[in-house]
């Protein structure tokens, strides 16, 4: 065992000991402040400019009724709610908390992983965090994925420090920490799991076992998660977090939900913190084998459920502080290294880590439309033409009535035309058809292409709809390997030269 050789044991753990002053050199200071604006600039860039897609949608509005109507993730409801209070609803001011809170990421993430391993490991992983694509995407998200970001891995470093220096103020900070992290996204207690495991670990594995993993500091933060576990006895409390998820009907099983996680974060930072958790398991390094439990176990009970449940590989998102970490301490490793060809494939990683998530960001920013459909053009393009007694066929309803609704010009009131969900339609397509023909009103179908996939798979209501439809207008978007395109149809009534009339406004 690689253990056994003392002096070279000796010196990789004397090149791990965590940084023991509280602020750190002028010179990190400096350095952390420069990330933290590079992170402000980039993520600031086109903040506003996306269109919501469904889920921000259904934030936003829901944010409007807080606190008259509560969730069980309150805290980003709040946020939204407090700045579009203030600047009004649009997508800049939903997505203004997202934006601090990313922001804020950068020294929340330095501080730890300096305690936890050097300055060296927190620089670099800092670095990866400001440029990568995945944290600039959730940033400008009115979503609470960047707030469990930032909960989930300070909870977890004040677990980790709480167990290494025996301190109960630790513990009790990371059960507070850990607390706000679930209230905003509740996924994230599958960091619970990870705790534990990283305990039974420690217990299995022939590793000094910190001071601090004792009874006392075990109960002090696990009991009241125990305690709560007894509100799963009442079957509304089950029925509620099942819904919540829903069955599997968009086919997300362990491979895509592995896929879509490496995709994410990078194939370079993937392989990084892949290198960096192999490292630590030879040499039985309690960081490196906390960030394993932190990254690993909530994967696998992720991949266990995927075949059942309705779940995405981007709840995992909170997890994403483990991989920088270990990718930045595999990079910190090979520049430790005597040997010139490590330090070369230490620089040529690190180059390789920073290509391709500038190149990532440049797609995001230029190409892809910050990865998100253009529902606020498509539906900008007909509301003017659609009339109060139309219909409009649309996959998420609560998208056409946001963006529909100024869609009355004559009073101070929104009134929207008929919206009905694509999925109802698909359903009711026979009685409808008839009902739409011998009407005297058009219906338009706002359709984007990944539901069309999923609610269409047998492609017998798209053959109807190039049957019988005309195509008005389609509006691309080809971005993190999916075609989010957005089509715009219309199907005049048959007693009316209305489509002419109508269409007349669509020459391109």
């Amino acid at each position: 065992m690689l253990r056994s050789r003392d002096s070279e044991y000796e010196v990789y753990r004397g090149r791990l000991a965590p940084e023991r002053d509280i602020a750190g050199t002028f010179e990190e200071i400096i350095v952390v402040a420069i990330l933290m604006s590079l992170a402000a600039a980039i993520r600031y860039l086109k903040l506003g400019a996306w269109s919501f897609w469904a889920d921000e949608v259904f934030l936003v509005q829901d944010a409007q009724k807080f606190p008259s109507e509560l969730t069980i993730n309150p805290i980003m409801y709040m946020i939204v709610r407090g700045f579009t209070d203030i600047f009004g609803v649009s997508e800049w001011s939903a997505r203004l908390g997202s934006y601090v809170i990313g922001v804020l990421s950068v020294p929340f993430l330095y501080w730890p992983a300096r305690k936890i391993f050097n300055s060296k490991v927190a620089m670099i992983a800092c670095l990866f965090l400001v440029i990568h694509p995945w944290h600039i995407f959730w940033s400008q998200n009115a979503r609470a994925y960047s707030l469990a970001f930032l909960f989930a891995g300070l909870s977890a470093s004040l677990f980790y420090l709480a167990l290494e220096r025996d301190s109960v103020g630790l513990i009790i900070s990371s059960l507070f920490v850990t607390l706000l992290s679930i209230f905003s996204y509740p996924q994230s207690a599958m960091l619970l799991p990870a705790l534990a495991g990283y305990i039974i670990l420690l217990v299995l594995l022939p590793v000094d076992i910190p001071r601090g993993l004792n009874g006392k500091n075990l109960i002090v933060f696990f009991g009241p998660f125990i305690l709560a576990l007894l509100l799963l006895l009442s079957p509304s409390v089950r029925t509620y977090l099942y819904s919540g998820w829903g069955s599997n009907e968009w086919g997300r099983g362990p491979l895509y939900i592995l896929l879509t996680l490496v995709y994410c974060l990078g194939i370079p930072v993937s392989t990084a913190a892949f290198i960096g958790g192999i490292h630590s398991l030879i040499y039985l390094n309690r960081s490196g084998l906390f960030l394993i439990c932190y990254a690993a176990v909530p994967l696998v009970l992720l991949l266990v459920v995927s075949p059942f449940l309705n779940v995405a590989g981007y709840y995992l998102f909170f997890t994403v502080p483990a991989y920088l970490l270990l990718a930045a301490f595999c990079a910190s490793e090979l520049m430790e290294s005597t040997s010139r060809g490590s330090k070369i494939l230490s620089a040529a990683a690190l180059l390789i880590i920073f290509i391709a998530s500038v190149s990532q960001d440049y797609m995001y920013f230029t190409v892809e439309n910050g990865g998100r459909p253009k529902w606020r053009e498509a539906l900008q393009a007909v509301k003017h033409r659609i009339g109060l007694d139309d219909t409009v066929v649309i996959s998420m309803p609560r998208i056409a009535v946001y963006y529909l609704r100024e869609s009355s010009v004559e009073t101070r009131h929104a009134v929207y035309p008929q919206i009905m969900q694509l999925e109802d339609t698909i359903a009711r397509l026979g009685t409808l058809e008839n009902t739409w023909r011998w009407g005297n009103q058009s219906v338009w179908f706002i359709l984007d292409q990944p539901c069309l996939e999923v609610l269409d798979s047998d492609h017998r209501f798209r053959e109807w709809l190039y049957a019988n439809c005309r195509l008005v207008r389609e509006f691309s978007v080809y971005a993190r390997a999916m075609d989010r395109t957005i089509g715009i149809w219309h199907l005049a009534p048959s007693r009316t030269d209305l489509p002419n009339e109508l269409d007349e406004g669509f020459a391109f």
